[in-house]
């Protein structure tokens, strides 16, 4: 994993969602609790939801926990990615 585990959500609060992004693909990384409040949009979910964005899926899957694979997250449909944009919920960073 990463030195820089701010970059990763390690230290984000247990009341946080972080979701990790390749190209146009997004998974949750943090934050399973509140999956279907984010989904749905009718409950409560913290906000803003930060997005790390990674240049490739190597570099994306280098940062992971060992034995955390991709594959195993919950992956975010984009339309749901479009909304929390338009409501200006999310907040991208570029690792």
């Amino acid at each position: 994993m990463s030195d820089d585990i701010d970059d990763t959500g390690e230290n984000e609060s247990e009341d946080s969602i972080v979701l990790i992004s390749e190209g146009e693909s997004y998974w949750l990384l943090k934050g399973e609790k509140y999956l279907d409040a984010m989904l749905s949009a009718k409950e409560y979910y913290p906000t803003p939801v930060k997005a790390i964005k990674y240049e490739s899926l190597f570099e994306l899957q280098m940062d992971l926990e060992e034995g955390v694979f991709v594959g195993s997250l919950w992956v975010i449909h984009p339309g749901i990615i479009g909304r929390l944009e338009r409501e200006e919920l999310i907040v991208e960073q570029r690792r």
